[in-house]
């Protein structure tokens, strides 16, 4: 009878950590995500009815704009920031632009194509104001896309 209860024991056991293996595996694919819903469409494959671009743009980071140095990140939707420019390149889809943004009312803009966070350094202390927009590979801006950060840059501490 005792042989026959390690048996039985010794197979609960071997069960329970199938069990708990299966719940684990099905726990890491439940919050695995796809590349796609990561990294969006690919962009070898044109897209039908393509949503419209959007730029997202978040405030300085606080402690670096305290050292004097604004770093302003934004990130996009629907809309691949690339070196492309020219009319050929407004019917590649996915589509793609890059990034205008003009510092303090400048009348002239700085073209960005990295995709990577803005960054200023050397302004004077005071308040500024950079407004980014998104724009077409023709560098006309794209509608309802464009956002306007207002920041103040600290005086250096007094020695």
């Amino acid at each position: 009878m005792k042989a026959n209860r390690t048996k039985v024991t010794g197979n609960i056991r071997r069960g329970g950590a199938v069990i708990a293996i299966v719940v684990a595996l099905n726990a890491l694919s439940a919050v695995a995500q796809t590349a796609k819903e990561v990294k969006g469409a690919t962009p070898l494959v044109a897209i039908q009815n393509e949503p419209p671009a959007k730029l997202i743009v978040d405030p300085p980071i606080p402690e670096q704009l305290a050292l004097g140095r604004v770093f302003v990140q934004y990130r996009t939707e629907n809309l691949r920031i690339l070196p492309v420019f020219g009319t050929a390149a407004l019917a590649v889809s996915p589509r793609v632009g890059h990034l205008h943004y003009y510092l303090d009312n400048q009348s002239w803009a700085t073209v960005d194509t990295s995709g990577e966070t803005v960054v200023f350094v050397g302004l004077a202390p005071g308040p500024h104001k950079v407004r980014l927009e998104l724009a077409d590979a023709t560098h006309k801006p794209i509608p309802d896309c464009s956002k306007v950060v207002e920041f103040t840059v600290p005086a250096p501490p007094q020695k």
